[in-house]
């Protein structure tokens, strides 16, 4: 693969990451500049530079944003910058796909997205269920038109390059947050539940609808597999993050009630489903209820804006948990913390990612990464603080 050489070789890890098993290491990706890099560092690694050429228009033309966005052409272009520019060490992977806001089911189901220079934004739209049209047919709606585009343009340059994952969509929970608003969908759970349980019902039919469609068009690129995109993440089949970031401020009774019905049928049809945790009162509230979900096989956590950071202490209780459960545990981490998480973890099931500041500090950390993962390297933390 052009710009990734080393791919037979991550491929196998990752295989044995998905048996809960290693090689020789923990599986990492870790993103540096390459040493002929042409452009800056991206102040976020993990996605590379993300908002590449927006500094160029002016706030106030909205068309040049909206191509900015929509634009086939554009979309690859970037794409292109960021490989060429870019070492992927480990398992990071020259991955690209489309992300409008990570909640694009949002203007399928009546919210037009609200394009601006940092974001893709949906209003709410759901003032009575009542007057909720949720009719949406896939040959015509506009959005996921413009976002087959894009993806074919990425799928006809892939082969052999690089690799295209499926457009962000969403969830049933957390679109719905959106488009009829948070703080009304939290009373809706008592004073409207058939329509919450309706609503979430026809939106995730529909994601498990266009995820196939776009698995189908993206696989034959993809080594015959599937990429959970914004994590970097390959699997020998389907792949995508399963989520719902509303159960943040609801019980795991509610949760289970309107919701986990949702998670199952997208770990149905992932047979590699990847719940994306975000948060530590998601975490400490909503775990035991993930585990005892056979869809999933992954659980990747973000502690969030505010709380502390991946490697702390508390929370290693419960990354243990889910690796002694025979999940997998995806973590996104500061260079500084990969030690420290494989001193209290075994490195089977457990996918770090990461950045450096060059080519051969990426080298130098995966050799570290493989002596840190030699069993008997592990050493306690004690930690009396909170999780928050």
């Amino acid at each position: 693969m052009l710009y990734k050489p080393d791919w037979d070789q991550a491929k196998a890890n990752l295989l044995a990451y998905w048996n809960h098993a290693i090689i020789d290491r923990a599986c990492i990706a870790i993103h540096a500049p390459r040493d002929d890099s042409r452009i800056a560092p991206a102040p976020d690694l993990h996605n590379g530079p993300w908002l590449l050429g927006m500094e160029n228009i002016a706030d106030n033309d909205q068309s040049a944003i909206e191509q900015w966005w929509q634009d086939p052409d554009l979309n690859y272009k970037r794409a292109i910058t960021w490989f060429e520019n870019t070492y992927f060490a480990g398992e990071a992977l020259p991955v690209t796909y489309v992300n409008w806001g990570a909640m694009a089911m949002a203007a399928m189901f009546g919210s037009p997205p609200k394009f601006n220079k940092t974001s893709v934004w949906y209003a709410k739209t759901i003032d009575d269920w009542k007057n909720w049209d949720v009719h949406f047919d896939p040959q015509s709606d506009p959005t996921w038109k413009t976002l087959n585009s894009i993806v074919e343009r990425l799928v006809q340059e892939a082969p052999g390059k690089f690799f295209v994952g499926k457009p962000e969509l969403g969830n049933g929970a957390d679109v719905l947050s959106l488009i009829r608003g948070m703080d009304d969908l939290a009373l809706d759970l008592i004073n409207n539940p058939q329509e919450v349980k309706r609503g979430v019902d026809i939106i995730s039919d529909t994601w498990v609808e266009l995820m196939e469609q776009s698995y189908r068009m993206t696989s034959p690129v993809n080594d015959n597999g599937d990429v959970l995109a914004w994590m970097g993440l390959w699997a020998p089949g389907r792949i995508d993050q399963i989520a719902c970031d509303f159960s943040s401020i609801i019980s795991p009774a509610m949760f289970r009630e309107f919701f986990v019905s949702e998670v199952e049928k997208m770990g149905n049809w992932c047979e590699y489903g990847v719940y994306h945790l975000d948060g530590p009162a998601c975490m400490k509230n909503m775990l035991d209820v993930l585990l005892s979900l056979p869809q999933l096989k992954t659980i990747q956590f973000t502690p969030g804006a505010g709380s502390n950071p991946t490697f702390t202490p508390a929370y290693i209780p419960r990354y243990r948990k889910i690796l002694e459960s025979g999940r997998n545990l995806y973590l996104l981490c500061q260079p500084a913390e990969v030690e420290k998480i494989l001193a209290e973890l075994p490195p089977e099931g457990l996918f770090m990612r990461t950045y450096v500041s060059s080519q051969a500090e990426a080298d130098e950390m995966l050799k570290k990464v493989t002596q840190w993962s030699v069993r008997g390297n592990q050493f306690p933390v004690s930690w009396h603080g909170s999780e928050q």
